[in-house]
């Protein structure tokens, strides 16, 4: 059953609109993760995020209201969906993110029981944070099979093992001399 589209998006104009349409990606079995967060990362206070998928994306709406993005779905068909992300008037700054911090040169973020794809937000996230040189442990209970081409993409090393039966530590390196 379709809701009324709510009264905060009508306030937002086209110009303030991200779109971005993951369909045919996921049809080709591509990942559009990257391309989601990256916009996601770049909106500004007033604008909203327009997603179309062949599904309505649950884990993704769980992160991004997490966020403090709120969210409206539209079903054109089964394998065609429009979600709205926007934050609700009076809600001008995004909900702190769970690792932003100055730059760092090491750090370890612990994603064990996160639901996805929060265990991946965090990581990206913490890597943003990261200087050249400088190293982030992750802690995960599986190896993230999705994460390892983002990291080779962006040119970051990493080496993974498992010390114990539900523990996977993952070692990332940014490429670039360390601070002195």
């Amino acid at each position: 059953m379709a809701t009324k589209r709510p009264g905060a998006l009508a306030g937002i104009p086209v110009s303030k609109q991200v779109h971005l349409d993951v369909r045919d990606d996921i049809r080709a079995g591509r990942e559009p993760f990257n391309r989601i967060m990256a916009a996601v990362k770049a909106l500004g206070a007033d604008e909203a995020f327009v997603l179309r998928a062949p599904f309505e994306p649950a884990p993704l709406i769980a992160a991004l209201r997490k966020r403090g993005f709120a969210y409206w779905s539209e079903e054109a068909a089964p394998d065609d969906w429009t979600v709205w992300f926007y934050r609700e008037p009076g809600e001008t700054n995004p909900a702190p993110r769970a690792n932003a911090s100055a730059p760092s040169d090491t750090g370890v973020v612990d994603v064990r029981g996160l639901e996805p794809p929060e265990p991946m937000v965090r990581v990206l996230e913490s890597l943003d944070a990261l200087r050249p040189g400088g190293r982030l442990v992750v802690l995960h209970e599986r190896r993230p099979m999705l994460l390892y081409p983002l990291l080779d993409e962006r040119g970051f090393t990493h080496e993974t093992e498992e010390p114990e039966p539900g523990l996977v530590r993952i070692v990332i390196r940014r490429p670039g001399s360390a601070p002195s």
